[in-house]
């Protein structure tokens, strides 16, 4: 007696453990999917964005920012946190927060950092646009503005729980071994309980009622959370922050749920209809007579009470949690009934069987063959349940679906190397720059990138300034003064050494890298302003991919580097191989990394510098007139995968407008690159040309990639 005393003790402890390990489970396995994943967590913060309660404390964060760095319009607080809802729902931002939210999911997973805080950049450049309407306000934002929206620290016991969250993320595999071992639990259970039909019923039960606490908490939890911070809008936070995150462990709880009503109601099944009846009629005793003992029935009194009072405040919670209880008795009823009828049949077909071979006609119980068929059932639900739960999106789309890429719809499916860019040759030299001689283009490069430029042909060379001019720095003054010359001809080497004369002085410690044609003295822009003003546009426009060839005339890959992260459009590099099969154009943008990078001559040691003439093929790139145009291969072969057009007249050292308005006018240009196709077998990708805004540059490029204008 005794000894079944203990043995049902150790079943019903090993029931227990068993399903808080099922549950721990559920949790780290929703856990690692959804949080410690670091796309799914930057994805979630993203999404939250669309919560009322984070997008108005986000805007606030913003508006505090703004007021920061520019006191004086502390008045127009008002209108600043209106522009900042308006960019707090735009895409730009929420691309700029969930790349934000990445940086900071691994600097917190790695330990790395003494603070790990969420700030997102170049919220000035979006609030901008937003507030054109108010011109005046928004001449007077910083450029470089960024928005701190929460820190490790802000928390209660922050680092405490940054610590455990890591330890978890460690652990983060270890769901599986949760699983098997609950279910071990479990089985033990049913092996040491006297009457296993019974424990198997109770295991059910009790497992799906864990996972309607666990749905009941990511269902309503958030107004717990919401109540607890003393300040309003940080509630309003919270409450925000856990329907992102915690949302979709319904849909985890309601398969836990599931698994429980199966064994419940499989275990039913094998158990006779009257000692089902009996328990329901027990259970709806317990319910509806007050107990003998005054406490008890005090207890009892507080829970209907409680339960009455949930009901009046928030009913429809109410109707929800009735509906629930509903739907999960209803499957109940429903699986035990098919479980019911599927054994009736194998004993109907066992019956005549029995009779045969002299052992009777057995009734209930457990004959092999009802236990293998009520096995294998439960063996298939549980297997659908789970397939249902894993292939559950791990969250709701942060972002607003890439719909344009390059300005149109029918590029964003195209792989990269079946795309055609218009591009602009010495991209750097705008006329509209001041100072800047010679120049090859019409306008400057953040306003070739809003007609439509997408790609660049950039020289690099080091200089220092000197006065309002920079001087070129020559490491080898013999065979630079010889490449510099056959760059700018011999009136552009008179000019630039004419001004290079008046240029007294100058500290080699200030040497930089800067963008010019030949000579810096005709013409510099530092390399890490031109590259950050391609950041900001690529901010505001996240469905545009850039190709960037870099003439490096002596400039290290390193120091092309530090330029790319100093303006910050490294976040923006592409990162996978230059090589076939090139992604397609909404992967880039999906993933962010939205410029291609390439090194005329030297990109070693920059994984992401690529060498231009490897990846790519071109045509010659000096003809005096338009007889001289042609097709044949020239730097890369014809093994690059990638193919550039290069089409200009060369007059150097002035590049004429007058030469671009005939051979970049639509026919012209368009003919060359139909010739260009059928000599190579398909478009350029490239198509480069001087004056881009003279003749038809952007039709042409337009009717190559078979897109309306």
């Amino acid at each position: 007696m005794e000894s079944n005393r203990w043995r049902n003790m150790v079943a019903g402890v090993c029931e227990v453990l068993g399903t808080i390990a099922l549950v721990l489970g559920v949790l780290l396995g929703y856990a690692t999917r959804s949080v410690f994943n670091s796309e799914a967590f930057s994805e979630r913060v993203a999404a939250s964005l669309s919560e009322p309660g984070v997008s108005a404390y986000v805007a606030g964060k913003i508006a505090d920012a703004v007021t920061a760095a520019q006191p004086d319009l502390t008045g127009l607080r008002p209108l600043i946190v209106a522009g900042s809802r308006s960019v707090v729902a735009s895409s730009p931002f929420r691309v700029a927060a969930r790349r934000a939210a990445l940086e900071v999911h691994r600097a917190l997973m790695s330990g790395a950092g003494e603070k790990i805080m969420l700030s997102v950049h170049d919220v000035g450049e979006i609030l901008k646009a937003t507030l054109a309407m108010h011109p005046e306000v928004a001449a007077k934002l910083p450029r470089r503005l960024s928005a701190r929206l929460a820190g490790l620290d802000d928390l209660p016991a922050g680092e405490l729980a940054g610590r455990l969250v890591r330890m978890a993320h460690r652990a983060r595999l270890s769901f599986l071994l949760l699983m098997i071992g609950g279910l071990a639990l479990l089985s033990l259970g049913v092996v040491l309980s006297r009457d296993h039909r019974r424990a198997l019923f109770r295991i059910g039960v009790v497992v799906a009622v864990a996972a309607c606490g666990v749905w009941l908490a990511a269902s309503f939890g958030a107004i717990v959370v919401g109540a607890l911070p003393r300040d309003h809008d940080m509630g309003l936070l919270a409450a925000g922050l856990w329907h992102a995150f915690v949302g979709d462990l319904r849909v985890w709880a309601l398969g836990l749920g599931l698994v429980g009503v199966v064994f419940a109601s499989a275990s039913a099944s094998l158990l006779e209809r009257s000692q089902l009846e009996a328990r329901m009629r027990a259970v709806w005793r317990w319910l509806a007579i007050p107990p003998e003992k005054r406490g008890l029935q005090f207890l009892r009194g507080l829970v209907i009470l409680g339960l009455g009072v949930f009901a009046v405040t928030w009913p429809l919670m109410a109707l929800s949690v009735l509906v629930l209880v509903a739907g999960a008795g209803a499957t109940f009823v429903g699986l035990r009934e098919c479980f019911a009828a599927a054994l009736q049949t194998i004993q109907e077909v066992e019956r005549p069987l029995n009779v045969a071979a002299g052992q009777g006609a057995r009734g209930g119980g457990w004959s092999p063959a009802r236990v293998v068929v009520a096995s294998a059932l439960v063996i298939v639900v549980v297997a659908a349940v789970a397939i249902w739960v894993m292939h559950t999106p791990t969250g709701a789309v942060s972002t607003p679906a890439i719909t344009a890429c390059n300005g149109y719809p029918e590029l964003c499916d195209r792989r990269l190397d079946r795309v055609v860019f218009p591009t602009s040759h010495n991209s750097m030299g705008g006329a509209d720059n001041p100072g800047w001689m010679f120049p090859n283009q019409n306008k400057s490069i953040p306003t070739q990138l809003e007609d439509g430029v997408r790609g660049f042909l950039i020289d690099a060379h080091y200089g220092m300034p000197v006065g309002d001019k920079v001087k070129t720095v020559m490491d080898d003054e013999a065979s630079s003064m010889a490449k510099y010359e056959a760059a700018v001809g011999k009136d552009g080497m008179a000019a630039a050494l004419r001004i290079r004369d008046r240029l007294v002085g100058g500290d080699e410690r200030q040497r930089a890298v800067y963008m010019a044609h030949g000579f810096c003295e005709l013409g510099a822009q530092p390399l890490t302003e031109a590259l950050g003003q391609i950041r900001d546009f690529l901010v505001a426009n996240p469905g545009e991919i850039l190709i960037i060839v870099i003439q490096d005339e002596g400039v290290t890959p390193q120091d092309i580097a530090t330029c790319f992260e100093a303006s910050g459009l490294i976040d923006f590099v592409y990162r996978g191989p230059a090589q076939p099969p090139w992604p397609t154009l909404r992967q880039m943008a999906e993933s962010d990394q939205r410029v291609l990078v390439m090194a005329e001559n030297n990109c070693a040691g920059v994984p992401w510098y690529h060498p231009a003439f490897e990846v790519m093929q071109e045509t010659p790139y000096t003809f005096h007139d338009t007889t001289q145009f042609s097709q044949g291969p020239n730097r890369g072969g014809t093994n690059g995968s990638l193919l550039l057009l290069n089409h200009w007249i060369e007059s150097t050292p002035m590049p004429k407008p007058s030469n671009a308005a005939v051979v970049n006018a639509y026919d012209f240009l368009l003919r060359r690159a139909r010739r260009f196709q059928r000599t190579r077998g398909r478009v350029p990708n490239l198509v480069a040309v001087d004056f881009y805004a003279t003749g038809d540059l952007m039709h042409v490029v337009q009717t190559l990639n078979g897109v309306r204008p």
